[in-house]
Parts: structure tokens; sequence; C-alpha cells
């Protein structure tokens, strides 16, 4: 057996999958001080010296050293590290002389490569931190978005050469001192897990269109520029996904369940409907229903998708020996907890258990990936906002045979008046009496009636996206243009939206906001008032709705 004697993270500008030559290849320092020259190949065929009518065939397997996290003493273990196979990647066959590339194939779920070819003798293999279904890449935003690729050292090729390639993490016991292969690839394998639970377990499966992910050493939690590696955090753009890798601040390539809740947000937005207003949150947070189901659905899919494990874990600090680890499963309806339909940690503990096994006293429903996929996809039709209340009413609505057992896991977060879940009846919230501790929060959703006036009872904090600064209406369009006006001493912005889209805003910085729009005959429309007083003291709004 023939292993790769060095290996070499390279990158590569984004090809297009197909017959056309595969382009140059950037250099890149190995780790020992040397860099590899740019060269050009074709999908022709070489001849090596005296191969050039010869018959071969290359083999072997593909894999990545993985981290995995010590959640009692929350940290990166280097001590246990897993060698974990490359799947579904792409792989080229390359005349070692002259880079021109003479196959390519994809790895196989156990990270099995073959080729069967005629031509050079002497060989590399060249190893993309990319898969084709689904699709999905990983590029260096701090080098142009250029791929990273692993290159193989040479193989000299015979009627049945094997060459097993592995991708080190580059930690030589105290740092990060060489590349950091593995990194790249651990990247795309957590994210390949994820897009295969769907497309392996629901019928039809979904189309997923191709994603980015952006990984780099330079990335780190820093505003600014993303091509110097400032990108904040990792997270989902709207387009693209950039992941954390700074040593000794915050890396999260091995953090996977990091890296599933992103890609969550991502498939949350592209094929269902995310209408979460963002901002900053924490699990004990009194969050606007938007965001706490967006943060709660995305951390309890990582646990869906990543299942038996549920421990969330994130490691950061010198060393990656800091971060912290949550169990999904553990259910926390404690008080002190603020449990409740605006808690992101209640959302995610119940979307796990309305998936997993009747495990539990309170738990006695299953309703599996496909259960969860189909309420994801019917409730992007709603007219309300996406909130638990609008996925579990679409649950119900798919699955009415799982009713008592979906009532009785949301009952379970009953913990007090104040916190917890009334056993949900439609999207609109009607008849939820948990106030979150301000009583203007009820009921979610108020009916707005044209021609009449209502004054809202809000209260404020440091950020905007609580639930106390969020205030909804339900409105009936009468196929007549609609004006919603607001007075109050404070700041507060207007937008009225139609089944998630928005349809008109007004975003002035004062409370005298003013909208109109034209209405359609028994359309149903959401208006959301947002409060940005600053300060822990109630205030109201003074809002009228008329022709």
């Amino acid at each position: 057996m023939i292993y790769a004697r060095s290996l070499v993270l390279r990158r590569t500008l984004p090809f297009l999958v197909s017959a056309l030559a595969l382009g140059l290849v950037a250099g890149c320092d190995d780790g020992n001080g040397s860099s590899s020259s740019n060269g050009s190949s074709s999908s022709s065929g070489s001849g090596g010296a005296g191969g050039q009518d010869e018959s071969f065939r290359l083999s072997g397997s593909l894999s990545y050293e993985y981290i995995p996290f010590d959640v009692d003493l929350e940290k990166l273990d280097y001590g246990k590290i897993e060698k974990r196979p490359i799947r579904g990647a792409s792989v080229r066959l390359l005349d070692a002389d002259t880079d021109a590339e003479i196959a390519k194939t994809t790895s196989d779920d156990e990270g099995a490569y073959s080729f069967d070819y005629t031509g050079a003798a002497k060989v590399k293999v060249w190893v993309y931190a990319q898969t084709e279904v689904p699709s999905l890449i990983v590029e260096d935003n701090t080098s142009g978005d250029e791929v990273y690729v692993m290159e193989s050292n040479t193989a000299d090729s015979a009627a049945d050469a094997k060459l097993d390639v592995l991708a080190a993490t580059g930690w030589d016991g105290t740092a990060y001192t060489k590349t950091r292969a593995a990194a790249p690839f651990a990247v795309l394998d957590t994210a390949y897990t994820a897009a295969r639970r769907f497309l392996d377990e629901v019928s039809p499966p979904p189309e997923l269109p191709p994603l980015k992910f952006n990984w780099s050493i330079n990335n780190r939690p820093e505003d600014g520029d993303k091509a110097m590696g400032q990108v904040g955090t990792s997270h989902f753009d709207g387009e693209e996904l950039y992941i954390l890798g700074k040593e000794d601040v915050d890396t999260d390539e091995f953090d996977s369940h990091i890296i599933v809740h992103e890609w969550g947000h991502w498939f949350d937005r592209t094929l269902g409907r995310a209408d979460t207003i963002g901002g900053t949150h924490a699990s004990s947070d009194i969050e606007d229903p938007r965001l706490a189901w967006s943060e709660g659905f995305c951390t309890g899919l990582s646990a869906i998708l990543l299942d038996p494990d549920t421990t969330y874990t994130d490691s950061s600090g010198p060393g990656q020996a800091g971060g912290f680890a949550n169990d999904v499963e553990v259910n926390d309806n404690n008080v002190e907890s603020n449990p409740g339909w605006f808690s992101e940690t209640t959302v995610q503990g119940l979307v796990y258990d309305l998936y997993d096994g009747p495990n539990e006293p309170f738990d006695q429903v299953s309703v599996g990936i496909k259960g969860i996929y189909e309420a994801h996809q019917s409730q992007k039709n709603k007219a309300s906002f996406t909130t638990l209340f609008s996925f579990v009413a679409s649950l119900k609505e798919n699955e009415p045979q799982a009713a008592p057992g979906i009532d009785a896991v949301t009952s379970f977060y009953n913990a007090s008046a104040d916190f917890g879940i009334d056993p949900i009846e439609d999207e609109w919230g009607t008849n939820e009496t948990h106030s979150g501790g301000f009583p203007g929060s009820l009921p979610v959703y108020k009916e707005g009636v044209v021609g009449n006036s209502y004054t809202v009872d809000m209260t404020g904090d440091d950020e905007s996206n609580r639930l106390c600064q969020n205030v909804y209406f339900r409105i009936e369009g009468d196929g007549m243009p609609i004006t919603v006006t607001s007075t109050s001493p404070s700041n507060v912005d207007l937008a009225v939206f139609n089944a998630g889209v928005l349809v008109t805003s007004d975003e002035n910085p004062s409370g005298e906001e003013s909208l109109t729009f034209d209405s359609e005959a028994g359309t149903i429309y959401v208006l959301s008032v947002r409060g940005y007083n600053t300060m822990p003291v109630s205030y109201a709004a003074d809002i009228t709705i008329s022709h």
C-alpha cells in the first residue's frame, strides 16, 4: 500500500463541474516552509515515461482528523482525535509531471475512491473540499474565495496500486504548527451529514441549491472586512455561510452543532420562510417570537441531524480550551429559565422532542425528520409570522392523530402564569395566556379593525428584538387602501406583511409613523409595531387604522 508521504492544503479558483480544464492552482505553503508552484491541466490524459499505453488502477481511502469536544471539561479534546471518512468529495487524478487531469470521481460513504485509467504511471490525487450531491463547497474568504484542495504525494501506478490520503489537524500537541488540512473537510463533512439526512429520509427529497462555506484561519469575531477575516461570528449572511477559524480566539470547524445551526438558517431561509428580525440573543432572553423560533429551531435541528449527539457545543479561547456545552435533550421548564413561546431554549427542546422517540413521560410523540420537514414546508404558506405557533399548528394539521401528544409536549413547559405555553390552537396563538411578564404581549396577534384606534403597552430594553418591544396586529383587507399611523413618545417603527413578505413600512426615527397599503379583500395582513426605547420603562404607542 502506498501512502501519501506529505499533505499540502492548496487552493484553486472555483471551477465548473464539467469537462472543462481544471484551471490554475495557487501555490500554498505546505507547513514545512516550501511552496508549490502554479500548474495547468486539461481533461485529456497524458502519458508519463513508459506509461503512454499502459492500463492502471489506483484506489484508496480519504479521511480527515476530527477533534471531539470534551463535554465535562468544555474544550476540544486533542487527546482523542478521530479519523473520519471524507465522503462525497470531488477527487481528481493528475499526471504528476504535467498536472494534466487524467480522470475524476467522487468518494463514497466510506471515503473510498478508485480510478481505472490508461495514461501516466506517475500520478497524484487532488481532493477538493467540495461535494456534488448535495452541492457544497468550502472556500477561503481571505484568499479571493479560492476553494480548498488537498494534494497527495506522488504515487507510482501499478495494476492495483493503493494510495490513502489523510487530512491532518496540524496540531503538534500545544498549537497548530502545520497546515490545518482537516479543518475545511470537517466543515464540509458536517454540512454533508446535515443535508444527507433530509435527502435520504424525506420523500420526495428536497431540492437543495448550491451552498458555499467560507472558512479561514483568519476568520475571527470582529466586525469589519470579511476578506480580512473580520466575520463577526459564524453566521449565514443571506447567501453564504462564514465559519470562525482563528486559533486561540474562536475556531468552529470542529464545533459540528454550530455549523449545522448556521446551515439550518440557510435551510430555513432557502427552503422555508424565515421572518426573524435577528439581533443579539441568549438562551434565557424573552425574545420576539420570530427570533425565538428561528434560533430555537436551528439549534433543535442541529440535535436532530446529528442525533444521537444532542449536546450543543462551542469551543473557544487559548488552545481551544474554553467553551460551553448544552444538551438539547435536557428539557428546561424551570421558571428561572423563562420558558415559553418567546424562548429559543424552549423552542429547541420542543422541536427535538417532537422529532425523537416517545422516551419521556410527557413526550409520547415522534414525527421524525419527515414530520418536521413537512411542517416546516407548510408553515411558509401561513398568513401569520413564522413562530412556534405557525409550526406547531402546521404539524397538527398534517398529523391530527398526534395532536394530543403534541399538546402534552408543549404543556410540559408551563412553569407559571407568565411563563409557559398553552396547547396551541392555531398559527395566531389564540387563547395563549402566558405573557412572559409583559401584559402588552397578549393577545399574541391583536385584531386590527379599520376605523378603530388602539393603545399598545411596551417596555424598553437594550435590544429591540425582545418580546416587550414588539406588538402584532392582524388586519383583514377589504379591497381598499388602508392607512396606519402611530403616535408615541418613543421611537417606533411600523411595517405591514403579507405571508411574511414586506408590503410597506415607515421607519423614521420618531414615534410619529404613517403608512398606506392597497389591500385585497379577504387577505390577512400582519402589522408589526417595533419599539426602540433603550430605557427599562413602560411606554405606549397609539395606533390608528383607517381608510
